[in-house]
């Protein structure tokens, strides 16, 4: 499931349990709980793939770099990257 639809799911069960607990007046329920563990395990999917696409990011940016450094010269990343390197002879 991709994270538009995690979310959309998420916002549904939301509602639910909302309407659930208006109508049954209790958070202890049986339907209730069943419902708030699927949106438990929802949240879990949802964190897991936002870290994936996080990790990847990262990993795609230091690839950028990499390419970066093998046609630059160390001066010109350092100023790109805001980074001070000292060069010893």
């Amino acid at each position: 499931m991709e994270t538009s639809q995690l979310i959309g799911r998420l916002q549904q069960l939301q509602r639910r349990l909302y309407e659930m607990a208006n109508d049954l007046g209790t958070l202890t329920d049986p339907e209730i709980v069943a419902v708030s563990e699927e949106a438990d395990r929802l949240i879990i999917q949802l964190q897991r793939l936002r870290k994936k696409e996080s990790d990847y990011r990262k990993m795609e940016n230091m690839v950028a770099v990499s390419l970066l450094s093998a046609s630059q010269p160390a001066e010109e990343i350092g100023k790109q990257r805001r980074t001070f390197f000292v060069k010893h002879s």
